[in-house]
């Protein structure tokens, strides 16, 4: 029976259909690509352990043929090198061929595929976006997770598609009629199908403890295992926004800009390709960018009044999926807290990074915040000409006494003693409760080393000592080339003295 094909289709839907072949597998089924014929339509399947993708294209068929597989590779070279639009494909007994070129059969055939229960089934209606929106999520997964498989995946749910890989987040609210959720894994091959506009359904059913699933786009039919892992309460970890938020915002063309200038800026993985956003007090119409390696970028934005001098880092890589799904507002709380993305595709969340002095300068405002707010609370004497007795028993000292006094620990009793002595009107004695000092020795007590201070140095030991041991690797090699080219060297002047002896013993006829 000769079918003919149009070679574009089905050329286009190869390299999606290539995404799931296994061309190492011991199963040779594995290796190729089934085709069937039913109801003047064309199924063209590929599979893997987990996964398997359909394509469906219409072709006028006389009768329905079963399901046969052939070499994946070699159908895909067939296809490319046909010249013609309409491609002619004979099938005859089980074999395939292709402008009169017979396909190489494969042995076996697919596991049947898991069947659809009549009930107990969950059945989603998928927007015309879907496929974008999973395009938007792909590079937000944590694909090289073996701890939390579930953050590998993308979460569908009621609230929308959801992908976190725990230092960046993103949700897309899309409009889904259902009440329960499932984690699909990676999208790998259904995002290269190209199903861009098309609507779809989502069916899922429960099988045992797993969760099964079929995702229909367009011609195309995704059909795998969920992720049995519970995906995390991302809700929890969205900021709120609340009045005091900051943000910063800009126009499109200053967004487009913004993007040339990142995807310029060369890689630094030693500093997490930080760039610093902040606001110059001699342009505060300009949103300034600076580099790790000290590429510099400013644009005109939109600041909120409370602006003031606020700076934060953040990975290039964060800010760009920003501004690749819309978005043209950032709004945080501080320097220290998450940002979010809004005004595009959902909105986008993402940790900053916090530098080991910004670090610091937080630490010494929270101390300065807990010490001001310790004064605050402590009580004032009121002005008396008499001295207020202070009761012996009571574990108290006063702020008079200087900080860093190196007096003996001893004699707290004879200083105690003597500012109990009459003060005059003007002198307001303060009172701060305080643990009595014991008779220990007026010694500073040793720093603590920082455990990851001490990690961080230990790892700047060893990339030391990787770096002189590649040195030595790459001098030794050199040594290597060096010495086999003076042995190749060596062997053509072997092989030229022994053709001259050989030219010698001829001309002289011995």
């Amino acid at each position: 029976m000769e079918i003919p094909v149009n070679k574009n289709s089905l050329a286009g839907a190869l390299s999606a259909l290539g995404k799931l072949v296994s061309r190492t597998s011991l199963i040779k089924a594995y290796q190729g690509i089934e085709i069937e014929g039913k109801a003047n339509m064309l199924y063209f399947r590929t599979r893997n352990v987990i996964e398997q993708i359909e394509f469906r294209l219409f072709a006028d068929l006389e009768d329905d043929f079963p399901a046969t597989i052939v070499e994946f590779e070699q159908f895909r070279q067939m296809v490319r090198n046909c010249k013609n639009k309409t491609m002619k494909m004979e099938i005859d007994c089980g074999e395939v061929f292709i402008d009169d070129v017979k396909l190489a059969p494969v042995k076996g055939s697919f596991p049947p595929k898991e069947q659809i229960p009549d009930q107990d089934i969950c059945v989603t209606e998928l927007p015309a976006d879907t496929l974008s929106a999973l395009s938007l999520l792909a590079p937000i997964t944590d694909k090289g997770t073996d701890i939390r498989k579930a953050l590998g995946g993308i979460n569908i749910s009621g609230y929308g598609f959801t992908a976190t890989n725990g230092k960046e987040l993103s949700n897309i609210p899309l409009k889904l009629e259902t009440s329960g959720s499932v984690t699909i894994p990676f999208p790998l091959a259904l995002l290269a199908t190209k199903a861009f506009g098309d609507s779809g359904r989502l069916s899922t059913w429960q099988k045992d403890e797993d969760t099964y699933f079929e995702l229909t786009l367009g011609a195309w039919t995704w059909r795998a295992k969920a992720i049995r892992e519970n995906y995390p309460n991302w809700m929890r970890v969205v900021p709120e926004r609340t009045a005091a938020t900051h943000y910063v915002s800009f126009q499109d063309d200053r967004a487009e800009r913004l993007q040339r200038y990142l995807k310029s800026i060369p890689d630094d993985k030693e500093h997490n390709n930080a760039v610093k956003l902040s606001r110059l007090p001699e342009v505060p119409d300009n949103l300034h960018l600076e580099s790790s390696n000290g590429m510099l970028f400013s644009t005109l934005a939109e600041f909120d009044p409370n602006w003031n001098e606020l700076s934060f880092c953040v990975r290039k890589e964060f800010l760009l999926r920003l501004l690749d799904a819309g978005h043209r507002k950032i709004e945080l709380n501080d320097a220290y807290g998450p940002i979010v993305g809004t005004g595009g595709s959902g909105q986008y969340i993402a940790m900053p990074i916090i530098t080991k002095k910004a670090q610091a300068q937080n630490e010494q405002e929270s101390e300065q915040a807990v010490s001001n707010q310790m004064v605050e609370e402590t009580p004032v004497q009121p002005e008396q000409n008499e001295p207020q007795h202070v009761p012996e028993t009571t574990e108290s000292v006063t702020k008079q006494i200087p900080p860093h006094s190196q007096e003996n620990p001893t004699s707290k009793t004879t200083n105690t003693r003597k500012e109990n002595t009459p003060m005059n009107e003007n002198t307001i004695t303060r009172i701060v409760s305080a643990p009595v000092q014991t008779s220990a020795q007026n010694q500073e007590p040793e720093k603590e080393l920082n455990p990851l201070d001490e990690l961080l140095a230990n790892i700047e030991d060893m990339k030391a000592k990787i770096k002189v041991m590649f040195d030595d690797s790459a001098a030794m090699a050199r040594k290597v080339r060096e010495v086999a080219l003076a042995q190749r060297q060596k062997e053509r002047e072997y092989q030229q003295t022994r053709r001259t002896i050989e030219r010698i013993r001829t001309a002289s006829g011995f």
